[in-house]
């Protein structure tokens, strides 16, 4: 192979008291009085009304388990790596004033309200950088290993035991990388600045036109302190940067140290250790503690990993609209996989404890049953189960047992599980529950036997056993059962009415060839841009080749020809070093009989040439001086170069890809 360039391979439930409770049929006219819930539900892009409940004959569809293996996970490159031999520049300090006691949200006095997610976090601006001129004014641009510029900045709330830091983005040299630590702990979180603009456009192109829309929100490093820095490659000009600093997080939860996590040990003592109980040991492995930030407060949740009808391992994870509404919130997420006790009643934490940083795509969410589908923006730790599912309209109850069951994390503690008996079917508001007819119902009404949900256990499944198999048929808003009130009744929305309104389109989608992600590489050494879909290139490339920078996933293709696709070719430079795409047959025949230092390298993926299917366009840019294209499907990355960098000239779309598989 060249020695200096990649070639390819040839291709929580929330306790609530509820007055004047009555009634436990699935009809009749008993009205369930809940407290008025705080704030207004968010209103997301894809809320649709709910579809009409199946009729009754109809056949559910039944989607299985299937556990994740070690190759598919290994295809995500972690984010975290080794501080022990990085230098980083001496940042620049801003420490905001304490926060008062009572301000402050500790788990255990926070009391659970009806529809509304745990709250482990306060939001706090940060007046010293909120501004791209002020933290302008205070930054220091010093040499970096590679030849380039680094800065940072070190944002302290005291006494928080951890902070996620709100990075507003306006504009950062291509090529640019991104680094977050805390004071202890010897790992640091990496991100491109591709990666964050692909965030940013994300959230934009949901209809978000907010500020909240343009901030990436750093992973909690643990700790009151938490660094950024930012590095910009040779030649990019310090004054184009352009970032603020606006707001964090103070949250309550130290992640760093497993045997300091202030919530084991919150759920209320009638919870259930889910590692007591052998038979929720597979399930136990599809269900996550969810981290995420709203209007600059951190809030926890529960979700369920899904598995599809052809197991095609897309991450597709189920939980509340009352938690993730949006996709800037969605886009905010954190998974924590495998936060369970080491051993029955134990307080020590599983050592398989897996983190997964990188958010979510909403698909869809409904506020009537309470749904957010989500796709996880990276895959699931090795080990972990895609559940079963199945749309069990509430009538399908009838002559089949009525036990049902759940895995969540109450309080954000350790997972507990919770066992009981499907009462009937209620319709659900802000603020009240009643029964109701199934033709009109929107909940399942469950009242548990042993063990009970918390605040924490929103979003979390509701499941039923079939010959022998658990199937999720609902998730958790909220309800009345506590350790107090052990018979209260807890409501879950229905599964049903989603999946044939929308989720059916992911869940049971027939065979097809599946999409496959395409990597972006930055090297310092030429300022180009390499693409790749070879798993094997990518990492070959990561582990030899230390000038060329990982930016992360860029877009999706298809790795063979699927109907209305065509190939995109791909040549390597040798009087340069770079590469050269194009799906355009022409332009290759012309390449091939006109600029022989152009060697042909292989079809790399296969792509449109129209907006079908989804397809996004691919637009071009040309560097004339360094002879270099530059591709990117991010409308905001390319009206940033546009504006910021002329001796890119623009090309317009030269083909379309997909934002997801």
């Amino acid at each position: 192979m060249r020695a200096n360039l990649p070639l390819g391979w040839g291709t929580v439930l929330l306790s609530v008291l509820l007055a004047g409770c009555g009634g436990s049929g699935s009809s009749g006219t008993a009205a369930l009085q809940v407290p008025t819930k705080s704030g207004s539900a968010e209103t997301g892009p894809r809320t649709e009304a709910p579809a009409p409940a199946p009729a009754a004959s109809t056949a559910p569809v039944l989607i299985e388990s299937r556990v994740q293996t070690s190759d598919k996970a290994a295809v995500d490159v972690s984010p975290f790596k080794d501080r022990v031999l990085h230098r980083g520049p001496a940042p620049q300090q801003v420490v905001l004033p304490a926060l008062p006691a009572e301000s402050t949200f500790p788990l255990k006095a926070a009391p659970s309200v009806f529809g509304v997610p745990a709250k482990i976090g306060v939001a706090r601006e940060i007046p010293q950088s909120a501004t791209t001129e002020a933290v302008a004014t205070m930054t220091n641009w010093t040499p970096s290993e590679r030849g380039g510029n680094s800065a940072a900045w070190r944002i302290v709330s005291p006494k928080a035991k951890g902070v996620r830091l709100g990075l507003r983005v306006e504009h950062l040299p291509l090529g640019s990388q991104v680094r977050f630590y805390g004071d202890a702990g010897d790992k640091m979180y990496e991100v491109s600045a591709h990666e964050i603009a692909t965030v940013i456009q994300r959230n934009i192109d949901a209809g978000d036109s907010s500020d909240s829309a343009r901030i990436y929100w750093s992973p909690n490093m643990g700790g009151e302190a938490l660094t950024v820095e930012v590095e910009i490659p040779p030649n990019a000009a310090t004054e184009s940067v352009k970032i603020a600093l606006p707001m964090l997080s103070h949250v309550n939860i130290d992640i760093t140290d497993r045997a300091s996590f202030d919530k084991i040990g919150e759920a209320g003592s009638c919870t259930l250790d889910v590692s007591c109980d052998s038979q929720y040991d597979a399930l136990s492995k599809s269900v996550a503690l969810m981290d995420f930030v709203k209007d600059g407060s951190n809030y926890v949740c529960t979700g369920t990993l899904l598995n599809d009808r052809m197991s095609t391992g897309t991450p597709y994870f189920l939980s509340a609209n009352h938690c993730i509404s949006s996709q800037t919130v969605a886009s905010t997420l954190y998974t924590l996989w495998f936060f369970k006790s080491a051993s029955c009643n134990s307080t020590q934490v599983s050592p398989a404890l897996a983190a997964r940083t990188s958010g979510a795509t909403l698909l869809y969410n409904q506020a009537s049953t309470d749904t957010s589908f989500m796709r996880l923006n990276s895959q699931p730790p090795a080990g972990a189960l895609f559940a079963g599912s199945s749309p069990f309209g509430p009538d399908l109850f009838n002559g089949l047992s009525n036990s049902v069951y759940g895995v969540h994390h109450p309080k954000g503690d350790l997972q507990k599980y919770s066992e009981g008996t499907y009462i009937g079917t209620a319709t659900c508001d802000l603020d009240s529950c009643r029964f109701s007819s199934s033709t009109a119902a929107t909940h399942l009404a469950v009242r548990w036997y042993r063990g009970v949900t918390e605040g924490g256990s929103s979003g979390s499944g509701l499941f039923r056993k079939l010959n022998g198999k658990d199937y999720l048929v609902g998730q958790l808003q909220g309800g009345a059962a506590s350790c107090s009130q052990p018979f209260g009744y807890d409501f879950y929305g229905r599964f049903d009415l989603p999946f044939h309104a929308a989720l059916q389109q992911w869940l049971d989608a027939p065979s097809t060839t599946v999409r496959t992600t395409v990597y972006r590489f930055y090297n310092t050494r030429t300022g180009a841009h390499f693409y790749t879909a070879n798993v094997p290139e990518r990492d070959l490339v990561i582990s030899k080749l230390p000038e060329y920078n990982y930016e992360g996933p860029a877009f999706f293709a298809f790795g063979a020809q699927a109907p209305g696709t065509t190939p995109v070719h791909r040549f390597y430079n040798t009087r340069n070093g770079t590469h050269f795409y194009t799906i355009d047959e022409r332009e290759r025949a012309n390449i091939v009989a006109t600029l022989p230092w152009y060697h042909y390298d292989h079809v790399t993926w296969f792509a449109s040439t129209g907006e079908v299917n989804g397809a996004q366009p691919m637009f071009r840019f040309y560097h004339a001086r360094n002879q270099t294209h530059f591709y990117t499907m991010n409308a905001s990355e390319r009206d940033s170069i546009r504006q910021n960098l002329p001796e890119y000239a623009y090309e317009g779309a030269r083909y379309f890809a997909w934002g997801g598989p």
